[in-house]
């Protein structure tokens, strides 16, 4: 057989043979195509603790937790127990060490115990690290319509892309806290609990980068429209309750009119201010007396002008 025709052979061989490979790489990648009956089938595989984290990320107020009420408690007093045995052996130390009959040791500086005064010095390490354990902090009940949201994520996932063990910390609801704490006006409150408000499809984040599995059933939406929809009615509401009186008391003559006018104004924006926005009693008292003084100042200068 001539050498040009084995080598044609060959190379006609080795071209199979890499057609072949290719063919196969690709069955595997057909093979790897998760389907969503695959998915339904095995949540716990496919779904799992990384899409959970993902929903859970997605909204602050969805970070929650337990606090371990009774446990933090007695691990708060093991380590006020353990301080207080470490702060009578440190007392000892100093007291010690201030007797006139001991030898002369500075009291009076740190960097001297650190080579001379071992004992203190260890032991002050010791009463740090548990002084910064000790710190307890008052912590957020989070809104059961939150928790509610988080038990929908289970529910839509038959209650098995979470080990149904893990899952048990959502019934313990006096013992959850939110970790993102945020203060909201009372009117936001009034839309996060209203079902038909805060679904609106205004608020709805439509390019939202969630897992093929979730769409249709996990609907995303913008905080930062909501809070702006809210400071908008704020505004409106206070531009209204500054301009409208103004206009009324021009209008009216009688002056049992524009102090009942005055009145109403007053009460309304005090109830306005208690009810739609993030505030202290002393602040909102503060606000109204501000608001009356303007009132008063502007009813002054109408009968004036009269």
């Amino acid at each position: 057989m001539p050498a040009s025709e084995a080598a044609s052979m060959e190379e006609g061989s080795s071209a199979t043979r890499i057609g072949t490979s290719t063919i196969s790489r690709g069955g595997d990648e057909l093979a790897n195509i998760i389907t969503p009956e695959d998915i339904d089938r095995k949540p716990w595989k496919y779904v799992g603790y990384r899409n959970y984290a993902r929903f859970v990320a997605s909204e602050d107020d969805f970070f929650i937790l337990r606090r371990f009420g009774s446990l933090s408690v007695r691990i708060a007093l093991f380590l006020q127990d353990e301080i207080a045995v470490l702060e009578n052996e440190l007392d000892e130390i100093d007291k010690m060490n201030s007797r006139k009959d001991s030898a002369d040791v500075h009291n009076g500086s740190f960097r001297q115990d650190n080579q001379i005064q071992h004992d203190r010095i260890t032991i002050l390490h010791k009463i740090r690290q548990r002084i910064l354990k000790y710190k307890m902090k008052k912590l957020q009940t989070p809104r059961r319509q939150d928790i509610r949201s988080l038990r929908n994520w289970h529910h839509n996932h038959d209650h098995a892309a979470i080990s149904p063990e893990e899952q048990e910390y959502l019934g313990h609801e006096n013992d959850l806290f939110s970790v993102v704490q945020k203060d909201k006006t009372p009117l936001r409150k009034f839309i996060d609990n209203s079902r038909r408000l805060r679904t609106l499809s205004i608020w709805r984040l439509k390019n939202q980068d969630s897992p093929d599995h979730e769409r249709g059933v996990v609907s995303y939406y913008s905080d930062k429209r909501i809070n702006t929809f809210a400071s908008g009615v704020v505004v409106s509401l206070g531009i209204i309750l500054l301009l409208a009186p103004l206009w009324i008391l021009y209008a009216l003559q009688s002056s049992a009119l524009k102090l009942a006018v005055i009145t109403v104004f007053i009460t309304t924006f005090l109830i306005i201010l208690s009810f739609a926005m993030v505030a202290k009693p002393f602040e909102v008292l503060g606000a109204t007396a501000a608001y009356a003084a303007v009132l008063m100042v502007f009813l002054q200068f109408g009968g004036d002008s009269s």
